[in-house]
């Protein structure tokens, strides 16, 4: 190997196997952004463009940023350890396949917390084309009770086996991403931040996402019992293709009516599915992506506010300086300003 820096501890987590660098990544490549906290992996096994982070916070809590787009199908191995794995996919869909199981699609917008017996085989498959932007939080059931113990009694009930020590037991659950957890991996995978405040950073916002994640998994164990249906696979499905046409034609998103015969369903039946897997409206949904796509203009553009109200459909800006402050609270003006613009 031609890089003098170890994957060990960050890979073992998250891998389960002393070999995953070598025969996934080229170490070559391995961009230490300090050594002792974390590495930067570019894949070497098939084409892609993009990287791995591997930030290993403390004993039993790791964090992998993927930003990869794949440029063939490929397969990753990696051995199960006996942590859980909290995966949040953004953006891109893939396959994963656990050794005597189904294999699971695992879509975009979308969390899923897997743990299975140590020592199994896991394949994931990711397609070409595919643009994978995802967090992966890999932690010991010991961190957890040791961050969250006086709140243990309001875990997942899918986790109390796992938490009082029963290892061996099999976990698969997934649900939608919500809008803070989308919020909180974008900003992670586009961290820009160096060094310490950059480790500082990745931990916070790690730890904001297990958080909101164990919610939102009572939250659902909440709904079901109380009788709320979960969505089949098919209706799941309807919303994923809603959801990836609204990110990708924001800026000018299509009608309801068009979104409802893309999604095969009438537009009452679209508005109720969309609002009972995202916890929000198309409209809301919509408006908040051209929000957040103006404030990166105002941050990272020299272009005027007027032009950026008229990019993301305004034809007033004082319509959109109401919009903006309605949304983040600060007019575009101050925004701009607290960016150093």
């Amino acid at each position: 190997m031609g890089n003098p820096y170890t994957i060990e501890p960050q890979l073992r987590l998250w891998s389960g196997r002393p070999d995953a660098l070598s025969r996934d990544y080229d170490p070559d490549q391995v961009q230490p952004w300090r050594p002792e906290d974390g590495l930067r992996l570019k894949p070497a096994a098939w084409a892609a463009e993009g990287f791995r982070e591997i930030t290993d916070i403390e004993d039993g809590f790791t964090v992998v940023i993927g930003d990869i787009t794949h440029l063939e199908d490929a397969l990753q191995r990696r051995t199960s350890q006996s942590a859980l794995n909290f995966h949040f996919r953004l953006t891109g869909s893939s396959s994963i396949e656990v050794e005597g199981e189904e294999p699971m699609t695992v879509h975009q917008q979308t969390l899923v917390l897997l743990l299975s017996p140590d020592g199994i085989a896991k394949t994931e498959r990711f397609f070409s084309g595919e643009h994978e932007q995802s967090v992966t939080i890999c932690c010991q059931p010991e961190f957890i009770l040791k961050r969250f113990d006086d709140t243990s009694e309001k875990m997942p009930k899918i986790l109390k086996a796992c938490l009082e020590g029963e290892a061996g037991q099999p976990i698969f659950a997934s649900t939608s991403l919500s809008v803070q957890m989308a919020s909180a991996v974008k900003a992670l995978v586009e961290n820009e931040f160096e060094q310490d405040f950059r480790r500082v950073f990745v931990e916070s916002k790690a730890l904001e996402l297990l958080l909101l994640s164990l919610v939102a998994l009572s939250q659902c164990e909440e709904r079901q019992e109380r009788g709320f249906v979960r969505l089949g696979q098919r209706d799941a499905e309807r919303v994923a293709v809603v959801r990836k046409s609204l990110d990708e034609n924001f800026l000018d998103p299509p009608s309801i009516n068009r979104l409802a015969r893309e999604a095969g369903v009438n537009e009452a039946k679209l508005m109720h599915l969309f609002k009972q897997q995202i916890g929000e409206t198309i409209f809301n949904y919509s408006q908040r992506l051209k929000m957040e796509h103006a404030k990166h203009l105002l941050e990272k553009t020299e272009e005027s506010i007027t032009e950026i109200a008229f990019e993301v459909g305004y034809e007033y800006s004082s319509n959109f300086t109401t919009a903006f402050r309605r949304h983040f609270g600060v007019t575009p003006k101050t925004a701009r300003q607290a960016a150093g613009k």
